[in-house]
């Protein structure tokens, strides 16, 4: 692969008055970096963490029913009637 030299000086200027400012120029007065975090990123932090918690919170016995349903989802052999699914939404909507 060949690479051709710079021929417009234009662009080398501009990249010289581009580069990063040296150590002895402080870019920030305060001498640090600081992060900000949008309100999104903060919600969906905690519901990660409670999600976890709630995973913490299981019994072994609830722990290892749920792995028994993730081999069988992997192994496509998890089957679930529409009828147990049926009663599930309406046990959901009768609740509230």
């Amino acid at each position: 692969m060949k690479i051709n030299p710079i021929t417009n000086p234009n662009i080398l200027k501009s990249y010289q008055a581009t580069k990063p400012l040296g150590p002895e120029k402080n870019m920030f007065p305060s001498g640090r970096d600081e992060v900000t975090f949008s309100e999104e990123a903060i919600s969906f932090s905690k519901a990660l963490a409670e999600a976890r918690d709630a995973i913490e919170l299981r019994t072994p016995e609830e722990k290892a029913r749920i792995t028994d349903i993730a081999d069988a989802i992997k192994q496509g052999e998890y089957k679930v009637g529409s009828e147990e699914i049926a009663d599930k939404i309406l046990e959901s909507v009768l609740r509230k």
